[in-house]
């Protein structure tokens, strides 16, 4: 069996990777399991989503491990690379968001390359290496602002949240952008979380990261569009997608 490990930074990213293995493979050609870590010295917790797979001779095995926090994700992965692979991981994948720098309200792509550098390969200061590198086999795909941009720009699924929330011209022009039209990654007053529960405000719904309202829009999404049209428009949604397509072949 096929094992891969993915260590993310929250329940969200957790709870949306989970369903995106499931629509990509199958319920029934994959395994998956949610841990969530609970301190140090304490046992990881079992977590349950809303959509899970069934698995049936299933070749394919996924661990989805919410690190409680972006600063958790590389540390835990350097933390535990070796024993997974020792138990036949043959991936582990990390996913993290990226923000603008202090004290700046935009960010370059310059500082999305050091930031990912970094993560990569570490950092040396008065060498002196001060950030280690991550393993062979590891990989950390960041998401500029936050996933849910993605969620955003998947305008299929607000419909689902409301039958009224059909982001028309006035629905739009109320919120000064277009989250089916713009480069959400330059917007730079609010977060992607904020942006998504301002959407919704629009019909008296909300959006935060509490487990009913993530696994609500969660559920909501169009995987077909996703994979298809948005991850053709977003690269780092698309880098995901195809380390997930990489690992079912």
């Amino acid at each position: 069996m096929k094992k891969i490990a993915f260590y993310v930074e929250g329940q969200t990213e957790q709870f949306f990777i989970n369903k995106l293995l499931i629509e990509i493979a199958g319920q029934k050609n994959i395994q998956i399991e949610l841990q969530q870590f609970q301190g140090v010295g304490r046992p990881t917790k079992s977590v349950y989503p809303k959509t899970t797979a069934n698995p049936q001779n299933p070749q394919h095995f996924a661990l989805i491990f919410d690190c409680m926090g972006d600063g958790g994700v590389k540390p835990r992965i350097l933390q535990d690379a070796v024993s997974l692979f020792s138990q036949g991981y043959s991936e582990v994948i990390g996913l993290i968001d990226f923000y603008s720098p202090p004290q700046r309200t935009t960010f370059t792509l310059a500082d999305l390359a050091k930031f990912e550098n970094e993560l990569s390969n570490g950092t040396l200061r008065n060498g002196r290496r001060i950030i280690q590198p991550l393993p062979n086999d590891t990989s950390i795909v960041v998401a500029v602002r936050e996933i849910e941009d993605w969620f955003l720009a998947e305008c299929n699924h607000y419909t689902c949240i409301d039958a009224s929330l059909v982001l028309d011209a006035t629905q739009i022009a109320s919120l000064g952008f277009n989250p089916c039209l713009d480069d959400l990654t330059l917007r730079n007053n609010t977060t992607a979380a904020e942006d998504l529960r301002s959407v919704y405000q629009l019909v008296g719904k909300t959006y935060n990261k509490t487990k009913d309202k993530v696994e609500r829009t969660v559920e909501c999404l169009d995987y077909a569009n996703l994979y298809v049209e948005i991850g053709g428009k977003v690269a780092k949604l698309n880098e995901l997608i195809d380390k997930i397509n990489n690992f079912l072949t």
